[in-house]
C-alpha cells in the first residue's frame, strides 16, 4: 500500500523574493555550468544556489536555506497540506500534479515502482545534499494509473482553491501553486493514492538517494514527489536519442541489413515516422539517413536474458543488436560516457553529425506509459536513458523539510 501524506511545505514568499517564477529553476541534471551560473546571477534567492550544490558547497547551501527561512524569504505552512501544481508549457498544454510526501521503501515493496537503473555517482551527491541541507529541494516526478478517475476528480475540485503563487520560470513555462488543506480532501487524496501504484517518471537517483539518507529526523522517511494522473493529456514521454562518437565501419548499413529492413529516408523525416513504443530506429550519418525496422532475425539476435517487458523497445534493440555487436560499445563503454552521448532534441543530434562531432546518431521513438508500467510491474529495468518525461518538474515550487 502506497503511503502518501500531506506535509508542511516550505515556500517562497513572493513579497520578499519578488518575481516568484524567476526564482524557480530546472533540476540539477539538465543544466550545464554556464546555465547554472546564469541562474545564480539572476537572483540571490534563485533555487539553483541550493539545487546545484556539491562537495564543499553543500554546507554553504544548508546555511543559505537557513538564512532564507530566518529572513522570511522562505516560509513554512502551519498545517499539513497537499499542493496542486499546474504547469503550462508548449502550445498551451497544462499538466497538473499533486505534491505530497511519499514514504520511502525499497522499490516495489509498497507500490512505488521503478523502471530505470541508476548510477552511483549522482546518488552520492544527492544523498549528501539532502542530509546536510535537511530538505527535499527537487521534487521527484511520478504518475498513477488512477483507473477509476478518483484522483483526477479530486484534482479538478482542487483547481477552485485560491492561488498561492504564480509566475513564469526562466524557460518561459508558467506555473501556478495551490494548497489543499481541507481535512476531507486530504483524507480522500491519501486514500486514492493508497489504492493505487506510483510509477516513477523522473527521479530514480533522487529516490534512492533519499532512501540512503533516512535518519532520526521526523520526516526523513518521506520524500517530496509530484504525482500526475496517467490520463492527463499533458503527461508526455519524450524520446532520448543516441549520438555515437566512436568510428563506424563503412559497411555499417550493409551489416544492419542482416537484422533490419532498411528504407532510405531524409534525416528530417525520421522523427515523424517512428511510432511511439516501437522497436524501429533511425540512423543518421554524414552520408545519409535510414529507417531501420527490425526483422525476425533481430529478435533472434537479442540475448535470452533480456526481459520480455522491454525486449521489443528501441533502446534494447539498439544496444543488443547494433551498438554492442557491430560497434563494440558495451555496457562499460556506455557507462564511461565517451562513446555515446544522449540528446532529447533532434536538431542537436543532426548538428553533431553534420559538424563532425559525431560519426553517427540513432533516432529513437519514445516509449509509452504502458511500456513503463509493464517494465516496472515485471520488476525489470529498461536500459539507461530510455525515458524522458517532458517537461521536468521545476525546482523551488515547494520544499519538503525533514525536521
Amino acid at each position: 500500500m502506497v503511503n502518501v501524506q500531506p506535509f508542511r511545505g516550505l515556500r517562497y514568499d513572493a513579497d520578499v523574493v519578488g518575481d516568484w517564477g524567476a526564482v524557480l529553476g530546472p533540476p540539477y541534471d539538465i543544466v550545464d555550468a554556464d546555465q547554472t551560473a546564469s541562474l545564480k546571477s539572476s537572483s540571490p534567492h534563485q533555487i539553483a544556489h541550493i539545487e546545484t550544490a556539491s562537495g564543499d558547497d553543500i554546507a554553504d547551501a544548508a546555511q543559505l536555506l537557513q538564512d532564507w527561512r530566518q529572513s522570511g524569504a522562505v516560509i513554512q505552512d502551519r498545517e499539513p497540506a497537499y499542493y496542486l501544481h499546474e504547469h503550462r508549457f508548449g502550445d498551451g498544454q497544462v499538466r497538473r500534479a499533486i505534491f505530497g510526501a511519499v514514504e520511502l521503501t525499497p522499490w516495489g515493496e509498497a507500490g512505488v515502482m521503478a523502471h530505470e537503473r541508476t548510477m552511483p555517482g549522482p546518488k552520492a551527491t544527492r544523498t549528501a545534499l539532502r542530509s546536510v541541507v535537511g530538505a527535499d529541494i527537487s521534487p521527484l516526478m511520478a504518475f498513477v494509473p488512477d483507473a477509476d478517475g478518483t484522483l483526477a476528480r479530486l484534482i479538478d475540485e482542487a483547481v477552485t482553491q485560491p492561488i498561492l503563487n504564480e509566475g513564469t520560470d526562466p524557460t518561459d513555462d508558467s506555473h501556478t501553486l495551490r494548497r489543499i488543506d481541507n481535512p476531507d480532501s486530504l483524507e480522500q487524496i491519501s486514500n486514492a493514492f493508497a489504492h493505487d501504484r506510483i510509477y516513477m517518471a523522473d527521479g530514480h537517483h533522487r529516490y534512492e538517494s533519499a532512501l540512503a539518507s533516512i535518519d532520526d529526523r521526523p520526516d526523513s522517511r518521506n520524500v517530496l514527489m509530484g504525482i500526475v494522473c496517467a490520463s492527463d493529456p499533458a503527461l508526455v514521454v519524450g524520446a532520448t536519442h543516441r549520438v555515437v562518437h566512436t568510428d563506424i565501419p563503412a559497411s555499417l548499413v550493409a551489416q544492419l541489413g542482416r537484422n533490419f529492413s532498411i528504407i532510405e529516408a531524409t534525416a528530417a523525416e525520421l522523427p515523424g515516422i517512428l511510432p511511439d513504443g516501437s522497436s524501429s530506429l533511425g540512423l543518421v550519418t554524414s552520408v545519409g539517413a535510414w529507417l531501420l525496422e527490425p526483422t525476425a532475425a533481430a529478435q533472434r539476435a537479442m540475448p535470452d536474458d533480456v526481459p520480455d517487458a522491454w525486449r521489443n523497445l528501441a533502446p534494447a534493440v539498439l544496444q543488443h543488436v547494433v551498438l554492442e555487436p557491430l560497434l563494440g560499445i558495451d555496457a562499460d563503454a556506455l557507462a564511461g560516457g565517451q562513446a555515446v552521448t544522449y540528446t532529447h532534441h533532434f536538431d542537436e543530434l543532426l548538428e553533431s553529425v553534420q559538424s563532425g562531432l559525431a560519426s553517427a546518431a540513432f533516432v529513437l521513438p519514445a516509449p509509452t506509459l504502458q511500456d513503463v508500467i509493464d517494465t516496472a510491474d515485471a520488476g525489470s529495468f529498461m536500459p539507461q536513458k530510455s525515458t524522458y518525461f517532458v517537461p521536468k518538474l521545476p525546482t523551488g515550487l515547494v520544499l519538503h523539510p525533514l525536521d
